[in-house]
């Protein structure tokens, strides 16, 4: 006798769904971790340029060019705010696909102890059978005998 679990596609699918959700997850995180980078970028872009206009207002310079370094970094701001969004939005996504995550790992731990259940169930039959067969023999031997 053979041992087949019931449930058995449905277990396969938990895992393929399982594995799908890993890889969300990874990928979410690859972008998480390159808007981080990004921001890193901007917010250093915008000091080194503060730092600019600082020292080119100690030597002194026309009010143009302090102006155009002003909107440049007006302009990293409006950057640093979109995708400090992008990165919130990511964030939200990111436990989102966690808590999916979860979800399927807890259904398929389910069908995985339905699965060892029904495999104990299952040796525990064959057991018995193979003791009645035995018996069988045993029953039949000593007929034989007497």
């Amino acid at each position: 006798m053979k041992y087949k679990f019931r449930f058995q596609k449905i277990l396969d699918i938990k895992d393929k769904l399982e594995e799908n959700k890993k890889m969300e997850i990874s990928n979410i995180l690859n972008d998480v971790n390159k808007v981080k980078e990004e921001l890193e970028y901007l917010s250093k872009s915008k000091e080194s340029k503060n730092m600019e206009i600082k020292n080119v207002m100690t030597v002194g310079t026309n009010i143009n060019t302090i102006k155009s370094m002003n909107e440049f970094i007006y302009s990293i701001d409006l950057k640093i705010k979109s995708i400090t969004k992008k990165l919130n939005l990511l964030e939200r996504e990111l436990e989102i696909k966690k808590k999916e995550y979860i979800e399927v790992m807890k259904e398929k731990k389910t069908f995985e102890k339905l699965k060892e259940k029904d495999i104990q169930k299952f040796n525990e039959k064959l057991k018995k059978q193979e003791e009645q067969f035995v018996d069988q023999i045993v029953t039949f031997k000593h007929s034989i005998s007497n």
